[in-house]
């Protein structure tokens, strides 16, 4: 019998029906794989997490582990020290991070960061998925990048280059195949920025950097920072460019600026500086509306709307203390201007204003960091409310004092006797709160576990006896006082005569505590007031509250930060106060923030007070200036907001939340 063989047409539909299988069956497997490979993983950095406790636990008395800080166990030491078997040369070179708090130690592998098998994406994937605002491969000092562009209305809504990293929010201003680099999106203390415009000596670059491990006043930004081992030293240009400027009237009829017109592009950096954590260059700024023009109108997503340092520097008839800034006022219709301010009213512009010195009054810092390209993106949209969340961010806790400095947590001030949660702001603006959750951000982590704390907001709908203006503004000492009339900002006049030796805002005054038992200072409205604010916050809260000894050093104008800290540098016991530079401690549950830590700069873009007296003044405080300058203000004066500062206890426990500005960690109670 002959045998019939198969058609081709047989033959084609065995093919289509094996392509289908193949189609359903190889996904299927890969995934199978892809999965199988990534459950190793996980159970090879769980090993390793493992290995790290028990040689922690094993060498307790010898590693010297410090309390609420980051410790970097290298992978290598696991397994030269026999804890760890079979590392692959890529884990040696990860750590593991060892957190301890009180009894309790948490352990975790950098390596998680780089896992290939995530399937969110890394950080320079996500930001350069956004193609509407990138521009690759635009050349910058000789080296490609791929600039982040975007207007000023755009940073609010439709850019996703927001990152949350290390308890703040940022902004990316470009990516390499190796780094990822951004900027804060707000400043984050006003300084002076040195003795003249070199950034090596700058005190600037010694508050953002450790530069000097034996002091406890370098670095101060920096050692605040979570995930040091993500950060890549970057690449900062100092060169000065060619620009052509011309004199123009500022929007407030008052000062005249000299206004950048144009500049010759920099090409190839003759003067680099390799630096972990910088601010905005000029080109930055420049390049950021579009990434190929250089635009001198400002307007992009760079501009804050107050004074601000960048790195490089200005010379003008040979003098080496001027930088140029970011400012903040309306020129030509626009917002933000790469300008120096001459000082000058119309018809004077003949001298360079201090806005501009580097030993003058501060101005904001908004650091500069690049971290590694491929740290993994968990969460987020990319945008200002919902920013990108780095895996490292993704951290299990359950104690406030294991937080990151920069995290929110919220405070309940329900017993505010204000019946409405909405506020009034300046500018017109609405803020909306719950008073059951008010936002508050960690501004430090000290050695006995408490926690530093800081409103994230002014206070507003001050009872009548504080408030002077629009239920926000107060004095620093409010003539409530009878027999004081005389000691105040009244009707448009400084008076300081009259007093009859009245130390209307030194702080040793009434009882010689902050707390002014015997006065109507700041201190005792936030304090001892019976309509004060301590008398806010919820019968819980108040139990979680440390009566404090401030500490009470004194601001100058033009001086480096850290001399007002240093107690060798303190003069007291004079006889006129205002010649001393200390004034002592004080002794009160609420306090104010300090010039020169960190969270004192103008995120708010509203004036507050410091808790520091101004030297050599018999009627100044310290200040932050909803422009950005930190200064004096007469202590009478009504134009600048309240915002406490407070130091919670070392044991409170984490009920919800992720620490972020919009999901703030709730404290159980």
């Amino acid at each position: 019998m002959k045998k019939r063989g198969f058609t081709l047409i047989e033959l084609l539909a065995v093919i289509v029906i094996l392509a289908v299988i193949a189609l359903i069956a190889v996904p299927l497997v890969m995934n199978i794989v892809e999965e199988a490979k990534k459950g190793s993983l996980e159970r090879s950095y769980d090993m390793i997490e493992d290995s790290a406790s028990n040689y922690v636990y094993a060498n307790y008395q010898t590693l010297n582990i410090p309390d609420y800080q980051d410790y970097y166990l290298p992978v290598q030491e696991l397994t030269d020290q026999g804890y760890l078997k079979n590392a692959t040369e890529e884990m040696n070179q990860e750590y593991v991070i060892v957190k301890k708090s009180e009894e309790d130690m948490t352990f975790y592998y950098t390596g998680r960061d780089h896992n290939p098998y995530e399937k969110e994406g890394t950080i320079k994937e996500k930001i350069e998925s956004d193609e509407e605002h990138i521009v690759k491969d635009v050349v910058v000092n000789g080296k490609k990048v791929n600039k982040v562009i975007g207007t000023k209305a755009e940073k609010n809504n439709g850019m996703k280059n927001y990152v949350w990293y290390s308890g703040n929010l940022w902004q990316v201003l470009e990516t390499t195949e190796e780094s990822v680099k951004m900027v804060l999106a707000h400043s984050i203390t006003s300084i002076p920025y040195g003795e003249s415009s070199e950034w090596e000596s700058s005190w600037v670059r010694k508050w953002l950097n450790e530069i000097d491990d034996s002091s406890e006043y370098d670095g101060i930004f920096y050692h605040g920072l979570s995930r040091t081992d993500l950060l890549i030293e970057g690449e900062f240009c100092l060169d000065e460019p060619e620009v052509n400027t011309s004199l123009k009237l500022s929007s407030s009829g008052n000062h005249i600026v000299s206004v950048v017109t144009s500049a010759s592009k920099i090409g190839i950096c003759q003067n680099k500086v390799n630096e972990t954590v910088g601010l905005l260059t000029f080109e930055d700024y420049v390049y950021a509306n579009n990434g190929k023009e250089m635009v001198f109108t400002g307007d992009s997503f760079l501009d804050e709307d107050e004074l601000m340092w960048t790195m490089t520097k200005y010379t003008e008839n040979g003098k080496n203390n001027n930088m140029w800034i970011e400012w903040y006022e309306n020129i030509d219709g626009k917002n933000g201007n790469i300008v120096v301010d001459t000082g000058g009213t119309v018809g004077e512009i003949s001298k360079k204003a201090q806005f501009s010195i580097t030993n003058s009054y501060g101005h904001g810092v908004r650091p500069v960091i690049h971290i590694k390209s491929d740290v993994i993106v968990t969460s987020g949209s990319g945008t200002k409310k919902d920013p990108y969340i780095l895996i490292s961010e993704e951290k299990k806790i359950n104690k406030l004092n294991q937080a990151t400095i920069g995290e929110y947590i919220y405070l309940d001030e329900g017993n505010n006797p204000n019946t409405t949660s909405t506020e009034t702001v300046v500018n017109g603006l609405s803020y909306t709160y719950n008073k059951n959750q008010v936002r508050y951000r960690i501004i430090d982590i000290l050695e006995d576990g408490s926690i530093k704390v800081e409103r994230a907001d002014v206070l507003r709908n001050l009872p009548d006896t504080v408030a002077i203006s629009s239920g926000i503004y107060v004095p620093y000492y409010y003539v409530g006082n009878p027999d004081q009339t005389g000691c105040a900002y009244i009707d448009g006049t400084y008076y300081t005569g009259g007093c009859n030796g009245h130390n209307y805002f030194q702080p040793m005054e009434g009882e010689g505590e902050y707390k002014y038992q015997n006065s109507m200072n700041i201190g005792y409205y936030l304090n001892e007031a019976s309509n004060g604010f301590y008398n806010w916050y919820s019968d819980e809260v108040k139990k979680w509250i440390l009566n404090w000894d401030w500490d009470l050093p004194v601001t100058a104008h033009g001086k480096d930060y850290s001399t007002y800290w240093e107690e060798e540098n303190y003069i007291t016991d004079q006889t006129n106060y205002w010649n001393n530079t200390y004034d002592g401690e004080a002794s009160a549950y609420i306090g104010l923030p300090s010039y020169g830590e960190r969270y004192s700069g103008n995120d708010l873009n509203t004036s507050y007070w410091y808790i520091n007296r101004w030297v050599s003044s018999s009627s100044n405080v310290g200040r932050v200036n909803y422009y950005g300058n930190a200064d004096a203000g007469n202590a009478g004066h009504p134009w600048s907001g309240v915002r406490p500062v407070l130091h919670l206890r070392s044991n409170l426990l984490i009920q919800s939340g992720k620490g972020t500005s919009a999901q703030p960690y709730q404290l159980e109670s």
